[in-house]
C-alpha cells in the first residue's frame, strides 16, 4: 500500500515549483530584453559610423573587421593570462553572473589591444553555473579565448605558472616573458579570504601580488575585480609603468592616488 504524501510535503513541492517557474519566466524575459538592447546598440553604432563618414571624420579606433584580424595567435605579447574558474560551488548565483560579466569585459578589452594577451578561461565545470551563464552569451564559443574544462595545472608547465593573489607577500616587480599569470575567478573574496594563496602554496606554485601599495594610496580595500587585474597586466605589457597602469585602470571611486617617491616604475 502506497503511503499518502503529507500536506506539508505537497505544499513545499508546490512552492518550489512556483518559485522555479517564476525564475524561468524572469530569465526568459531578460534574454528577450538583452537581444533587443543588443540590436538597438548595433543600429546606434551603425548610424554613428554613417554620420562620421558624411561629416568626413576619420576613424580613431580599429574597425570590427580590423579587430577580427587582431588575433592573439599573431600577437607579439610575451606573456599569457589564465582565469581560474574552478570556484563554481563557492559563489552565489549573483556573483557567478558578476564573474561572467567580468570575463566579457576582459575579452573586450583584450581584443581592442594592438598586442592582445593570449587568454585562457580554465576549470569551467561542464554544465556548471559558470558554463550555463556563459552559454547565455551568443557566440562566446567564437571568442579569441582558449576555453577549457581542464585545470590550468593540466594546461601549463608548472614552472611557468605564477598565481596572482592579493594575500601573497611576494610583490610582482616585473612581468616575465613566457610565463602565465593566473587570476582567481572568485568574485566574493571576503567569504573566501586567503583561499587562492592557500591553494597555490598547497600545489607548490609561485605566487605574487600586484605592486599596488608600492605605487598608489587607495582609500578603499585593495582586492580588485578580475577584469581590473587583467587590465593592469595588459597596460604593463603595453609599456606603461605599474603606477600608470594602476591609476588608469582603477575606478575613481577607489580614490587611488600616486604614491610619492615610489620605485615601482618598471614595465616588462
Amino acid at each position: 500500500e502506497t503511503a499518502e504524501k503529507s500536506p506539508e510535503t505537497s505544499t513545499s513541492t508546490e512552492v518550489l515549483s512556483k518559485s522555479r517557474i517564476k525564475k524561468l519566466a524572469k530569465l526568459q524575459k531578460w534574454e528577450v530584453w538583452k537581444k533587443i538592447k543588443r540590436q538597438e546598440e548595433r543600429e546606434k553604432q551603425k548610424l554613428k559610423r554613417q554620420q562620421a563618414i558624411l561629416a568626413g571624420i576619420e576613424r580613431t579606433t580599429p574597425s570590427r573587421k580590423e579587430l577580427k584580424h587582431n588575433r592573439t595567435s599573431k600577437s607579439s605579447n610575451p606573456i599569457s593570462v589564465a582565469v581560474d574558474l574552478d570556484f563554481d560551488d563557492l559563489m552565489i548565483d549573483k556573483d557567478v553572473c558578476k564573474c561572467v560579466k567580468q570575463l566579457l569585459r576582459i575579452y573586450t578589452v583584450n581584443r581592442r589591444s594592438d598586442a592582445p594577451i593570449p587568454l585562457y578561461f580554465t576549470g569551467i565545470r561542464e554544465n556548471g553555473r559558470i558554463h550555463s551563464t556563459l552559454e547565455r552569451n551568443d557566440g562566446y564559443q567564437n571568442w579569441d579565448v582558449t576555453i577549457s574544462h581542464k585545470s590550468f595545472m593540466e594546461v601549463f608547465d608548472r614552472d611557468k605558472i605564477i598565481y596572482l593573489t592579493s594575500d601573497s607577500d611576494n610583490v610582482l616587480e616585473a612581468l616575465e616573458d613566457n610565463h602565465v599569470y593566473i587570476i582567481g575567478g572568485l568574485v566574493d573574496h571576503n567569504s573566501q579570504k586567503g583561499l587562492c594563496l592557500r591553494m597555490a602554496e598547497e600545489k607548490g606554485l609561485k605566487h605574487a601580488r600586484l605592486p599596488l601599495n608600492e605605487n598608489v594610496v587607495i582609500k578603499t580595500r585593495t582586492v580588485l575585480t578580475i577584469n581590473h587585474v587583467f587590465e593592469i597586466l595588459l597596460r604593463v605589457t603595453e609599456k606603461q609603468s605599474w603606477k600608470e597602469a594602476i591609476l588608469s585602470v582603477l575606478p575613481m571611486r577607489k580614490g587611488a592616488k600616486a604614491k610619492e617617491g615610489s620605485a615601482q616604475d618598471d614595465t616588462l
